[in-house]
């Protein structure tokens, strides 16, 4: 469809043009114009002019079948741009696609490669596909970790997750399962622009956030650890997201953990608090144990049910392993009488907790005539 636009000055013709970014993996494929054709020897994505009562997708299919004999599937837009030629202005719009029938033949290119973002500077593309090469190669692995969660989707996983994190959004789960997301977060780990990934924050789907807590707790370093912490905790928003990140570089109890463990309790985000007494919880109830720790956990004042929930699960642990120091703040009532009760719950549910134990910590709830 051809649209007359007014510049001030004069009417200029502006040709709609859809191209899309066919995938194969973390490779896309690119074609070369023929040497009699304007912009001749050049590279390109696949597509052409959107011809009147067609949609730019109609395009991209209709295009790819005449020069490539393939029937693709297009995905979500990526990007839509003008760029004037000398010989023509075109507003170009840029879908992901993938092949669903057929292997490319050329039908008009003289070649064609898959390649992926950071092998595209030794080719020679068409000027008006400079800025989507620009954001190809900063959103590369971004790009590439969402085509593999949706190729790892399960819809029946899915459904059980809107089941279980009812603050999440439900349109923003994929469905992966937690084994599939640890592989594909190992994979990830060894490309040399996972970093790019970690800056696209905030994340679309909650996979993308699970992922993103993986390879946190992969760091071997702690303070870029910490770092993408700070990053990263304000945009959880769900249990399931905190409380599977477990960051590696933690487990030697570095000089500064404490310190920054205190500073997220004292966050005023309910999922960086809950991670800061998960991170008590985890690494200070053993060896490292101090009794004080039990007093910065009482101390967090929230009505917030994940902060409470978290409050309890801390107690509760510490009764298992340290039972003569938390006692006495089940005795006293430190806790707020919900979290004290929910402690004693969970507490009497453990294996951990002797038989006599259990018995007299029943002793201790508060009636719910009294909450």
């Amino acid at each position: 469809m051809n649209i007359l636009e007014n510049t001030g000055e004069e009417k200029i013709v502006v040709i709609d043009v859809a191209a899309a970014i066919i995938w194969k993996d973390d490779k896309f494929l690119a074609c070369r114009r023929p040497a009699g054709k304007a912009r001749g020897l050049l590279w390109e994505f696949v597509g052409g002019k959107v011809e009147d009562g067609e949609t730019p997708e109609e395009a991209l299919i209709r295009e790819c079948r005449e020069e490539l004999a393939i029937t693709v599937e297009t995905g979500d837009m990526f990007m839509q741009l003008v760029h004037q030629y000398p010989d023509m202005t075109i507003r170009l719009t840029v879908y992901h696609a993938v092949i669903t029938a057929g292997q490319p033949v050329l039908l008009e290119h003289c070649e064609m490669r898959w390649m992926t973002p950071d092998e595209t500077d030794q080719y020679a593309f068409c000027p008006a596909d400079a800025d989507i090469l620009t954001k190809l190669k900063s959103e590369s692995c971004h790009l590439y970790i969402r085509r593999r969660l949706f190729e790892l989707q399960d819809e029946g996983y899915r459904e059980l997750n809107r089941q279980l994190l009812p603050t999440a959004d439900p349109d923003l789960m994929i469905g992966v399962r937690v084994p599939q997301l640890r592989s594909l977060a190992a994979e990830i780990v060894k490309r040399s622009d996972c970093r790019g990934f970690l800056t696209l924050l905030p994340h679309r789907y909650i996979e993308e956030n699970n992922l993103h807590g993986f390879i946190i707790s992969a760091m071997k370093d702690y303070a870029e650890t910490v770092s993408a912490l700070d990053a990263f905790l304000p945009y959880v928003d769900n249990w399931a997201t905190c409380d599977l990140i477990s960051p590696r570089a933690f487990k030697k109890h570095p000089s500064g953990l404490t310190a920054d463990i205190w500073r997220w309790m004292h966050s005023s985000h309910t999922y960086t608090i809950r991670f800061g007494m998960k991170m008590l919880m985890s690494f200070f109830l053993d060896e490292a144990f101090q009794t004080e720790f039990l007093d910065w956990v009482c101390d967090v004042a929230s009505d917030e049910y994940y902060v409470k929930m978290m409050q309890a699960w801390f107690f509760a642990t510490a009764l298992a392993k340290q039972y003569d120091s938390a006692l006495p703040y089940l005795k006293t009532y430190r806790l707020a009488a919900w979290t004290h009760n929910k402690a004693i719950q969970k507490a009497t549910e453990s294996y951990r907790i002797s038989a006599e134990q259990k018995v007299y910590l029943k002793t201790l709830r508060i009636s719910s005539k009294k909450i």
